[in-house]
């Protein structure tokens, strides 16, 4: 029996759901990035990482954050899939790629790619449907808290229903209508504390306790001239550290920054057009201010 340790969000919602019918899990961990950097979480010969930094001693790896490389965290030999590709959840795919796979996740795998890629249209954005509607329930940074038993409803709902089932269902669907019924909400509170920074948008939810639910894409709506975005809110007990979450715009791409590198930097990382970093709370003001120029 093998254990998984990833994300909390939809790439590795799918990247376990797959691992769940190739593998025998007993059980599946969240992590942040930095844990697994920290050695925070104790990694054994059973796990396997998913969507994660390296660990050496593990049972498997799969990744796709090009910023792992650029760091130098890419290991020669190990069991796994590293590389680009458009989500985690095409390697774990195309590595164990089993018999009736295609015709079963095919369209979901697609999907993944898109959403983890973030090709979303405006549309997506304000009017989502499918498994981009889904996939906001699972997205941390949508504001939904991580929760490990409605992932676990989820991969079984994936692997053994259609779509439409698993979009009416009783815990899905209470989620679907909490993120909706917010939508005004979130949008009132963007405008309220974004501005413009040449083409940057500048969204600072420090001090917020109550942020409500929205989508990370929504900024790009409102803010259609900016081309990248950056958001800062606060993060532990005390407001003792800062997230910095970078992303070129999905709507103006002009910008051609390696969000991943610049993030590094700051002992974050991620992919070419998009990464987080987190710093302490004093020093927060002057890393944003050179992360903006």
């Amino acid at each position: 029996m093998k254990n998984i340790i990833t994300r909390g969000d939809f790439d590795g919602l799918v990247c376990s759901a797959l691992l769940t019918e190739a593998e025998q899990i007993a059980q599946i961990k969240f992590a942040h990035p930095r844990q697994i950097h920290d050695r925070e979480i104790e990694v054994g010969a059973e796990d396997i990482i998913v969507n994660l930094p390296y660990q050496p001693g593990c049972a498997l790896w799969f990744d796709h954050h090009l910023s792992e490389q650029e760091a130098g965290h890419v290991p020669t030999n190990f069991a796994g899939k590293y590389g680009l590709a458009p989500s985690c959840a095409r390697l774990v795919y195309d590595y164990y790629a089993l018999p009736g796979w295609e015709e079963r996740f095919g369209a979901l795998i697609a999907a993944t790619d898109k959403i983890d890629s973030a090709q979303l249209s405006l549309n997506d954005i304000l009017r989502p449907t499918g498994w981009v509607r889904l996939s906001n329930t699972v997205d941390p940074r949508t504001g939904f808290t991580t929760s490990h038993e409605y992932f676990v409803n989820l991969i079984e709902l994936i692997r053994h229903k259609q779509l439409p089932e698993i979009l009416a269902d009783d815990d899905v669907h209470r989620r679907i209508q909490e993120y909706l019924k917010a939508a005004d909400r979130f949008e009132w509170t963007l405008k309220e504390n974004s501005r413009l920074d040449g083409d940057v948008v500048v969204t600072d939810f420090r001090g917020l306790r109550d942020i409500p639910l929205g989508s990370r894409f929504m900024v790009y709506a409102l803010y259609p001239s900016a081309s990248v975005s950056v958001r800062v809110f606060n993060e532990g007990k005390g407001g003792k550290n800062v997230v910095i979450s970078v992303g070129r715009s999905i709507l103006n791409r002009a910008s051609s920054a390696d969000v991943g590198c610049l993030m590094a930097e700051y002992g974050g990382g991620g992919h070419a057009a998009v990464g987080t970093c987190r710093v302490l709370a004093d020093v927060a003001d002057d890393a944003i201010e050179d992360i903006v120029s």
